[in-house]
């Protein structure tokens, strides 16, 4: 059965959102995961170049979803925007853009992993996505950024 887990206040604009993508992306790859990672269609771009960016130890090997098929299936990251569904199952599903993915039930992903900014918009959003895995029965948790950022913060005054 697919697990579900949000990533909660992650940044509080797209370079923020773009960043944690990044490492959570070089994390995921370390660990082998072949990913799937959906944003909005001008972010393809973006988040194409900050994955090259990333300094020689970090390399994260990756394509974008329109290249050609021999790629897609060999490459352990595609970045797609919201209406290109997998080719292929992937370990991991990461829908790093607003809405709800009508295809996710057919992609059968062992894992996805929903990253919300910290906009209230994008989290009344979240909300409806999190009620539609609840409908589907799919297992969810949820990773707070704010409150691991604020328990980090009462430790260091602490020591």
């Amino acid at each position: 059965m697919t697990s579900v887990a949000f990533h909660l206040h992650v940044g509080a604009d797209e370079r923020a959102v773009r960043g944690y993508l990044c490492r959570l992306l070089a994390k995921a790859y370390a660990a082998r995961a072949r990913v799937w990672v959906v944003v909005e269609p001008p972010a393809v771009a973006a988040l194409d170049e900050a994955l090259w960016t990333l300094p020689a130890d970090d390399f994260v090997p990756h394509v974008r979803a329109d290249q050609p098929e021999m790629l897609l299936r060999r490459s352990p990251i595609v970045i797609a925007a919201p209406q290109q569904p997998p080719q292929g199952v992937r370990d991991v599903l990461v829908n790093a853009q607003p809405q709800w993915l009508a295809w996710i039930e057919a992609a059968a992903p062992a894992r996805v992993i929903e990253v919300v900014g910290s906009d209230e918009q994008l989290k009344a959003q979240a909300r409806l996505r999190w009620r539609r895995y609840q409908q589907l029965g799919w297992p969810l948790q949820v990773h707070d950024r704010a409150a691991r950022s604020a328990a980090m913060s009462e430790l260091a005054q602490e020591g």
